[in-house]
């Protein structure tokens, strides 16, 4: 594609803008930023409607009028934005994950100055305050990202084109929590004691075992994060060693 500047051509006489072949005659250099947001707008009511539909009746019996249809959008502007379901739905997981990865570091950075600089050893019961106080933060949105975390999984299973998309994205999402919970540990005193992408898949089943426990008992809110609580507590005093 030309540059904009490239594409619009002023005539000597009228001095309006002439479109090359195949462009919109309408289009201008302000109308441009406008359309970009516009177009990124209605993405991301797209990806928002996928969230719901996709935990609400799972990827397989979602149709892209429904999400079309939640979103208020018609299937044209669907397909402007997204070559398939499975295109969206790799789409919501990467914006899904990466702002639960932010919620993370930002939440740290809070929570963690409170341990950091005592020189008296990690206690059990002093990562448990912690880990509660940090619970607090990012993670207010359990039992969608449960549901959908779980279709992803599903999805990779069932098909086998999926499968090697699902492993890479899954090795990326493992690289940064590695790099994230290293670097907090690292905070407090710890170090990984197993190899670190075990550890950390080891705190992620932890987590997401808790959470699906605490929607199939039907936990309230404080029991729900005192389960949390008490499994990763347990978990992270198991994979890391003081340094």
């Amino acid at each position: 594609m030309y540059p904009i500047q490239e594409r619009i051509r002023y005539s000597d006489s009228a001095q309006r803008p002439v479109t090359a072949l195949g462009e919109d005659p309408g289009m201008t250099v302000v109308d441009a930023p406008e359309q970009s947001s516009r177009r990124s707008r209605t993405r991301e009511r797209l990806l928002d409607a996928a969230y719901d539909v996709f935990a609400e009746t799972g990827v397989h019996s979602a149709s892209v009028e429904q999400v079309s249809e939640r979103a208020g959008f018609t299937r044209g502007a669907f397909y402007s934005n997204f070559t398939s379901k499975e295109e969206l739905f790799f789409a919501l997981m990467e914006r899904e994950n990466g702002a639960r990865l932010a919620g993370l570091v930002e939440q740290m950075g809070r929570t963690l100055p409170k341990l950091a600089g005592t020189a008296e050893p990690l206690t059990a019961e002093a990562l448990g305050a912690v880990v509660l106080d940090f619970l607090h933060g990012p993670f207010d949105d359990d039992r969608r990202w449960c549901l959908v975390q779980a279709e992803f999984e599903l999805l990779a299973l069932r098909d086998p084109a999926i499968a090697p998309r699902y492993s890479g994205f899954r090795a990326r999402f493992d690289a940064s929590l590695v790099d994230i919970i290293g670097s907090a540990l690292q905070q407090v005193g710890r170090t990984f004691a197993l190899e670190p992408t075990v550890a950390v898949r080891l705190v992620l089943a932890s987590y997401e075992g808790a959470v699906k426990q605490s929607l199939l008992d039907g936990d309230s809110d404080d029991q729900s994060l005192e389960r949390l609580r008490s499994s990763l507590t347990g978990v992270v005093i198991a994979v890391s060693a003081p340094v």
